[in-house]
């Protein structure tokens, strides 16, 4: 008898740790409910919105090399205009020194990057 009563003891216990049994306010529970929803839809959206741009990256045509050539140029050109206006402005001698040292190397690049493009 005394095993019979503690077997059922322990199986009731057993059967209530295996409820999943949510207590608490149920305004709680539905808050906690559309939060989820509200996540999973995001990332739903999220997912798809990056699917979409992988298959627009996919679909683009390559640009050509003389269009990326162009823009280098172009970008290498801004940067010495920039460092020519930095060292117009700065009136520090060490700073002064390394800029002109960046210009003349940022302005070699430039030349080789011009002939490669007159090349083509």
């Amino acid at each position: 008898m005394r095993l019979r009563a503690v077997a059922f003891v322990v199986t009731g216990a057993a059967l209530l740790a295996a409820c999943d049994i949510e207590g608490g306010d149920p305004v709680q529970h539905a808050l906690r409910d559309a939060a989820a929803a509200r996540q999973a839809a995001a990332l739903k959206t999220t997912e798809e919105e990056q699917a979409a741009a992988a298959r627009r990256a996919a679909s683009a045509p390559a640009p050509a090399e003389g269009d990326e050539l162009s823009r280098l140029i172009a970008a290498r050109r801004q940067a010495v205009a920039d460092t020519r206006a930095l060292l117009a402005a700065t009136t520090d001698p060490a700073l002064k020194g390394q800029l002109t040292g960046d210009l003349k190397a940022e302005e070699g690049r430039l030349r080789a990057l011009e002939a490669r493009a007159a090349a083509q």
